[in-house]
């Protein structure tokens, strides 16, 4: 062995073993080798290999015994020689380009193999090369015997066109191996991986394997960029590009730092090796189609890697003069602080930290990140004007502006059932779309959803009942009785009709009928195993079940678990006797189940009651409806504060002095940096006054606030004034019901007490115009 064979991997072997006590988990272990490997891939660019980028991962199994247990690192990339690969053994060196390579500080490899085991064995070779070159790594007898040599010794291949590194890692550490052998810690190893790498697995079709199992790329969840709201005229789409070139500067590719583009030497580390180079930020923002109160935020990549992870910190105003703590702007318009917007920034000219999970915060390259994405004032628009910021036209405060808030309906593309957001169906709906689910894969679903809040099925009203022979047949005098009911066509003259079969009728019913969305999905009770529902909502058809029985509705098994439920969303049951069609489908679930279970000797009410609970149904409880009734009442005060905005004097006039004082206690407890003064000159005020004073004003005047101007109702075509009293009467009644909840918010109430404050939400609800 010549000396030229012996590789050098000082500093001082004290320092490597040290290395094995920084923190990192075993994922970001396998990550510091995975990102040697993609550097590889990333350097080879255009080079047409007829392979496709890949890194094999074998993790020992639970059964592996600790003595003989490995971790198994391998890429096909193009290899290392000898003088490469001794350097990239040596801690504290990195021949990459700190501006073009995931690995970075040149400190990973020893990291990473220190922190999972106590020796470590590397083989790599080139295409054409006869040999593997190969080093093994013992750090603790190579410390106590003070060598800072080791060997790199050849070992003949099999095919020369091989090429690619293996890193081989044993003497494994008890902790790590216990973390790493469980079948759930390796799921959730792939997971991790699949989250960090997936623009590289998605867009230049890398692959990670770990245990012959592939790394699923993790996809954002999002609405697509056709979808859009309106908001004073304009539309925003449910996703905005990004795309930001910054002034070229000169790379010093030793220490990373950013010189002027015509500088020689780095103003830093006083190194010649700059290389101009070209910056920009680019990436996309959008809105996910579930809210989740941690499951939203925007992930930052540097050449492609995700450095942060559904980052909040886009979400704070940060005062620039330091006085202040950071405020939350997002999300605070809810009571549940559900965020969705999420996004995906690239920014490769920002230096992350040697772990790789955060940048430098405090830098100029980072905070320039931040303004391009967010602007330089607040997201929300009055406290900004409040500040003297100029309109905040950023792509984050456009999204901000559409979608705030979390409200129902098509206005904000939120999944709702007619009453109340949708919360388990959209998430549910999520978990199919990560698991490659074709029928979630596009956003249609959701869309349909949330259409249905605003066009909620419910009994159509029938102005031609009295005419008709067959209720809920559509068939009145003028009909031609030759078409028998119940079967799917017309015979011709002299033919012997041939009996409808159930699966063709089962057709038809769904030919005239569409999904009810929020009552679509997964059913599940104590013992008695769970049901995929899909709900039909017929019309225009006599249902009848598998005995030709008429009923309202009923569940038809189709493939198990899979079963459909027909419902004739017309029929007397729902459209006279008032039975909620979505309490019933629940009866008729929870009796399926126990029939099919075999248990018809449990009580049906206490399935019901356990199916009822892990619904989407409104609890019925005073909390539950005070915090909608508040919801619905700051959206009341944020449209009467833009209707009197034109003379907000003569409305400030009409509040009492106790009224003044409660609503300045509440601003000031409330506005942050907004000046009260300005609030009472702009009509503000009313977004912190009692509901009582809104009642007020509404009856002093009805005309500012009705027509369209905040509530729907009409009232200015009204000519006898008894009706446009009935109108004003009716709506401040809703009002005053709420009021009652939000200023109280009693802890008892009767069960007829909660239905009429439930019932008031929701027709007030209807009440109100879109805000845009």
């Amino acid at each position: 062995m010549t000396e030229s064979d012996m590789i050098n991997i000082s500093p001082h072997l004290r320092t490597l073993s040290v290395l094995g006590d920084i923190e990192f988990p075993p994922w970001q272990c396998l990550a510091e080798l995975i990102d040697n490997a993609f550097d590889d891939f990333l350097a080879a660019g255009a080079i047409d290999t007829g392979v496709r980028p890949t890194v094999t991962i074998t993790l020992p199994t639970a059964a592996a015994n600790l003595r003989n247990a490995e971790v198994r690192v391998t890429d096909n990339g193009r290899g290392m020689d000898l003088q490469t690969l001794s350097m990239a053994i040596r801690a504290g060196w990195t021949g990459n380009d700190r501006h073009g390579a995931l690995g970075l500080f040149g400190m990973g490899f020893n990291i990473a193999t220190a922190r999972l085991g106590r020796k470590t064995r590397i083989m790599t070779t080139q295409a054409g090369d006869p040999d593997w070159i190969v080093v093994d790594l013992d750090l603790p007898a190579l410390a106590r015997v003070g060598q800072h040599m080791v060997p790199a010794r050849r070992e003949p291949k099999a095919d020369i066109a091989e090429h690619g590194t293996t890193v081989l890692i044993s003497d494994l550490k008890r902790e790590h191996f216990d973390a790493i052998a469980r079948p759930a810690s390796q799921n959730k190893i792939r997971e991790k991986l699949g989250d960090v790498y997936s623009y590289l697995l998605l867009e230049r079709d890398f692959l990670i394997t770990v245990n012959g199992r592939k790394v699923q790329p993790r996809r954002h969840c999002v609405w697509d960029e056709k979808r859009f709201v309106t908001r004073n005229g304009v539309e925003i789409s449910a996703i905005q590009k990004i795309n930001h070139p910054l002034p070229s500067k000169a790379a010093c590719l030793e220490c990373g730092h950013w010189n002027d583009p015509d500088a020689k030497v780095c103003e830093d580390c006083e190194s010649t090796r700059l290389e101009p180079r070209e910056r920009r930020i680019h990436g996309w923002l959008g809105i996910q189609r579930y809210a989740h109160i941690s499951d939203y935020g925007i992930d930052f990549l540097r050449n492609g890697r995700k450095i942060l992870q559904k980052d909040k910190r886009i979400f704070l105003w940060d005062d620039p003069d330091g006085i202040a703590e950071p405020a939350p702007e997002y999300p605070i318009d809810t009571k549940n602080p559900e965020g969705r917007i999420v996004g995906e920034i690239h920014c490769d000219h920002v230096a992350p930290n040697y772990q790789k999970n955060a940048f430098e915060y405090d830098s100029h390259d980072w905070r320039t990140v931040i303004r391009t994405i967010r602007g330089d004032g607040p997201l929300r628009p009055k406290i900004g004007k409040a500040l003297g910021y100029p309109d905040n036209n950023s792509k984050l405060a456009l999204l901000y502006a559409g979608f705030r808030r979390n409200d129902p309906g098509l206005n904000y593309l939120i999944p709702g059932d007619g009453r109340t957001a949708l919360r388990t169906h959209p998430l549910e709906w999520a978990k199919r779309f990560h698991s490659g689910d074709a029928e979630y894969q596009s956003d249609e679903i959701w869309y349909q959803a949330a259409w249905q809040h605003d066009n909620p099925v419910q009994p159509e009203p029938d102005e031609a009942a009295d005419d008709e022979i067959l209720p809920g047949m559509g068939i009145d005098d003028d009909t031609d009785d030759s078409q028998t009911p119940g079967t799917g066509s017309t015979p011709s003259s002299g033919a012997t009709p041939q009996p409808e079969t159930l699966d063709q009728r089962l057709q038809r019913y769904r030919d005239h009928a569409e999904v009810v969305r929020d009552l679509t999905g997964r059913y599940e009770a104590p013992d008695l195993g769970h049901l995929e529902l899909t709900a039909w909502a017929v019309r225009g058809q006599e249902l009848l079940d598998r005995h030709d029985q008429p009923t309202p509705l009923f569940v038809q098994m189709s493939r198990a678990p899979r079963a459909e439920a027909f419902i004739d969303a017309n029929h007397k049951l729902f459209s006279e006797f008032g039975v909620d069609m979505r309490d019933q489908v629940l009866v008729e679930v929870a009796e399926f189940l126990r029939v099919r279970k075999g248990t018809v000797n449990l009580p049906l009410s206490g399935v019901l009651s356990d199916l009822k609970a892990r619904s989407n149904s409104t609890r019925v409880t005073p909390a539950g409806i005070a915090d909608e009734a508040e919801a619905l009442l700051a959206r009341v005060r944020e449209g009467m504060a833009a209707a009197v905005a034109a003379s907000p004097s003569d409305y400030w006039k009409l509040l009492t002095d106790g009224e003044r004082a409660a609503a300045e206690r509440t601003f000031a407890a409330e506005s942050g940096a907004a000046s009260w003064d300005e609030a009472k000159n702009n009509g503000d005020f009313l977004l912190f006054t009692p509901a009582n004073t809104l009642i007020r004003m509404i009856e002093n005047s009805p005309s500012a606030f009705l027509d369209g101007n905040v509530f729907d109702r009409r009232y200015a075509t009204l000519t006898d004034e008894g009706a446009r009293t009935l109108v004003v009467s009716r709506l401040v009644g809703l009002i005053g019901d709420l009021a009652l909840l939000e200023e109280h918010r009693p802890k008892t109430l009767d069960l007829d007490e909660l239905n009429r404050a439930r019932i008031s939400c929701r027709l007030l609800g209807r009440e109100l115009i879109s805000v845009e």
